[in-house]
């Protein structure tokens, strides 16, 4: 990370920490992130072999075999959608405008206040697809805000020093043998989470704003 990276880190985190101080905003956050989840992950069984015995190759199965993508939308209130992506198929601008589309529906039913008075914040990093001209007019069509967030900054995003951080914890040596027991790992992961889980995950980011002003825009995590 150069200079003008972390400086960029810095004054981002330092503006967001002020404004929250003067207008709390948290629980009008909506984040979001896309994650793959692998499968077909058992692990390959020792081999044995004579002393002079050459180890047996086995061919590597095909990428898109061994993966599936989940993207998550969620808030201080819980979660709030979350797909997975067909085999083969990525995140597309087209896409991202459709999900976000069925996840504004589902968040006008469950804070009807939020999207009809406050006023949704949207927080997603700078992928391709997030920052496209059909994304930015989607997101004015809802009437969306867009939090500034720095590139290069998982470390401020709830969703991956939270959300998926703990997916990972749950999912940590268990094995899959197709997509839908990858699925059902995942909905098990989701139906295992308090409410206090999503609150505490987007609560943490004046904690971490702050951090990142400690350590002069440094990524810290």
């Amino acid at each position: 990370m150069n200079e003008s990276q972390k400086n960029r880190r810095f004054d981002v985190s330092s503006t967001l920490i002020l404004r929250n101080n003067n207008d709390p905003f948290l629980d009008r956050i909506v984040t979001c992130d896309e994650k793959w989840i692998l499968y077909n992950n058992r692990r390959r069984s020792a081999q044995w072999l004579d002393h002079d015995e050459a180890p047996k190759h086995f061919p590597k199965p095909k990428i898109h075999q061994k993966k599936i993508m989940v993207t998550v939308w969620w808030s201080a209130i819980g979660l709030i959608h979350y797909s997975f992506l067909n085999p083969g198929e990525t995140i597309t601008a087209e896409k991202y405008c459709q999900q976000l589309q069925e996840m504004h529906q589902k968040l006008r039913r469950m804070c009807p206040a939020l999207v009809n008075r406050k006023g949704p914040i949207l927080l997603h990093d700078n992928a391709r697809p997030h920052v496209s001209m059909m994304t930015r007019q989607k997101l004015h069509e809802l009437g969306y805000e867009t939090l500034d967030h720095p590139p290069y900054s998982p470390d401020l995003s709830p969703t991956d020093y939270h959300f998926f951080k703990h997916l990972d914890h749950f999912l940590r040596e268990k094995c899959f043998k197709n997509q839908d027991e990858a699925k059902n790992a995942f909905n098990a992961f989701v139906t295992s989470r308090t409410p206090e889980f999503y609150a505490t995950g987007i609560n943490k980011l004046v904690s971490r704003w702050q951090r990142c002003i400690d350590s002069n825009g440094s990524y810290f995590d």
